[in-house]
């Protein structure tokens, strides 16, 4: 639209809602409360509007030219991002995919404001008002550096307990630790933290190089003692598993787009666990 043409429509807006909805500051023009507030409702209409017109045709990836915004967690790209963006330049060489970092705390906000389209997480309580579908289900496992003098296969819950640990908490949450404390809790044992950060990537630099240990999902485990010189060896400890799974809002769950996006997803990490268990690195539960 032209500016004269753009000035014309804002102005049948203001009068139609009796609202400025843009409003002139130093850093330029920003929205008005009530605009912001209408952002959710006009961005499901306009996807609602999309899926209609792309009517039975569907989704043509190699003609698409979509910008497709992930959350997840560093965990989660390690295991997804490589093969995702690798699929894309093959199927859809018009899209592109952007991964936004956005606090787990306010991952429900971001989908319904349509700043992310799909999020990959581990809630142990997921957000009611979102779609959900899960993924895979993890389970706990210990990565320490090759040769570590005191981890061995069979070592009892107490010397794992004694050992120096790292520790990752996503956005300053700590429900991944939670799940390792609260077994050892039951058991009248308690662990000594080291070092908490909010990346495993860091997490795993930090403990190859040193003797301390960490308590991570295997899927992440092995695929971080390809990148670092790291064992990973079971935890002595009966614990609740990880389920990974997508998490999406109401106004992109028609979207052909989308829905082909999740399928891709769940196809990828789908294969990255067949491979797995090809290779005999993951138990059949996992």
């Amino acid at each position: 639209l032209s500016q004269s043409s753009m000035s014309e429509t804002l102005a049948r807006l203001r009068e139609r809602l009796g609202d400025p909805l843009l409003v002139r500051t130093r850093d330029g023009m920003m929205p008005t409360d009530r605009a912001q507030a209408m952002v959710p409702a006009v961005r499901t209409a306009i996807e609602q509007l999309r899926a209609l017109l792309a009517g039975d045709g569907g989704f043509a990836p190699a003609r698409a030219s979509e910008r497709f915004r992930l959350t997840a967690s560093d965990y989660a790209q390690l295991l997804l991002m490589p093969t995702l963006t690798g699929r894309l330049q093959q199927e859809a060489p018009g899209c592109a995919v952007e991964v936004r970092t956005v606090n787990l705390r306010d991952v429900e906000r971001a989908l319904e404001a349509g700043d992310v389209d799909l999020a990959i997480a581990y809630y142990p309580d997921p957000p009611p008002s979102l779609r959900r579908s899960p993924l895979f289900q993890d389970r706990y496992v210990c990565l320490a550096r090759k040769g570590h003098p005191k981890v061995t296969p069979a070592m009892p819950p107490e010397a794992f307990a004694a050992l120096p640990h790292a520790a990752v908490s996503p956005s300053g949450l700590s429900y991944f630790s939670n799940v390792v404390d609260s077994a050892l809790t039951s058991l009248g044992l308690s662990r000594r933290g080291v070092v908490s950060c909010p990346h495993f990537l860091l997490a795993s630099h930090l403990v190859s190089q040193s003797d301390l240990v960490l308590a991570l999902p295997r899927h992440a485990a092995l695929t971080l003692s390809g990148i670092f010189v790291l064992q990973v060896v079971d935890i002595p400890l009966a614990m609740r598993k990880v389920d990974v799974a997508r998490y999406w809002h109401e106004r992109c769950h028609h979207a052909p787009a989308h829905r082909w996006l999740r399928s891709l997803v769940g196809e990828i990490l789908q294969e990255r666990r067949e491979a797995a268990a090809d290779r005999r690195a993951l138990p059949a539960e996992a």
